[in-house]
Parts: structure tokens; C-alpha cells; sequence
């Protein structure tokens, strides 16, 4: 008789992937769980306008799930995350199970391809709103020098969830 009931995919070893593909732990104040993936992107973005003797520099940083379907990232849905790439961890800070990763989450090919998209993503949708000093002053929107996103890290981290 067929039941509608999930079956428990979590296992007691973190899945591994290419060597290539850092994987870090986010920190956790809870004491058990689950360990599900996350894509994890940190940047930093410089804006300039020569003209209007404009500088900027932005830090981003960006959280997406990933379930064991996921083939394609789509970076609208990625959530801003203050947790730097300081803030991640090594090691698991409690035991737990660990949920399955995607099968392009295990493939150096496929993250490289997720990590060109996000810089991509960047360069494309990132914009500062900076006021002239002209009279009447204006609003400009400014978009990221040439050249000016630097990706820092791409990485699988696992957060504890309950």
C-alpha cells in the first residue's frame, strides 16, 4: 500500500563531494538537528563614476538551500546573510545527520558554473543611488565598475535546523 510520507534521507555522514569545493559549518546555537546545504556566496562590489567623483565599496553576502534537486541556482531567491566568511566554521559544532546534497553540489564543474553565474548576477542586477552635487541635484543610479566585482568565497556550508 503506497504512503505519502517522505522517506528520512538523512544520513550520519556529511556527503562528500570534489576535494575542489570548500564546505564549512555556519555557526548554530542550538544543540541537535539536522545539517541541511546551503550555497553560500560572499563579494565585494566597487562602484565609481569618474564624472561625478563618485566611490563605493559594498559587501555581500548571500544563503540559498539546496535540496537534492537542485540543478540551477536562481540568485533572486538567495537571502542576504550578515555571517562572513570569518563567522564560518570548520567543523560541526554538535553531532547530527547530515540531509543529502545535490548532485551538481558534488561536482566542481557544475559549482564553478553556479559561482560564474552568481558573479554574473552581480555585475547585472547591483546598483548604488548616489546624489549630484549639480543644482538642482539629481539622483543617478550606478552600476559596478569594469571589473569591479571580486568574489571572495563560494562555498557548501551546513546549517543545523531542527
Amino acid at each position: 500500500m503506497p504512503t505519502n510520507e517522505q522517506p528520512n534521507l538523512a544520513g550520519p555522514d556529511r556527503p562528500i563531494g570534489s576535494p575542489e569545493i570548500p564546505q564549512f559549518y555556519l555557526p548554530s546555537s542550538g544543540s541537535k538537528g539536522v545539517y541541511a546545504p546551503r550555497l553560500y556566496v560572499a563579494a565585494q562590489i566597487q562602484f565609481a563614476d569618474r564624472r561625478r567623483k563618485f566611490e563605493q565599496t559594498r559587501r555581500v553576502a548571500r544563503l540559498i538551500p539546496l535540496d537534492p534537486a537542485t540543478k540551477t541556482v536562481d540568485w533572486e531567491t538567495a537571502q542576504d546573510t550578515k555571517i562572513t566568511p570569518a563567522d564560518l566554521l570548520k567543523d560541526a559544532p554538535v553531532k547530527a545527520d547530515y540531509l543529502p546534497l545535490p548532485q551538481g553540489a558534488m561536482e566542481l564543474k557544475t559549482f564553478t558554473r553556479w559561482a560564474k553565474n552568481f558573479d554574473r548576477w552581480l555585475t547585472r542586477t547591483q546598483r548604488v543611488e548616489a546624489t549630484t552635487k549639480a543644482d538642482p541635484p539629481e539622483t543617478v543610479s550606478i552600476g559596478p565598475k569594469r571589473g569591479g566585482v571580486s568574489v571572495d568565497l563560494v562555498a557548501i556550508v551546513w546549517e543545523l535546523i531542527l
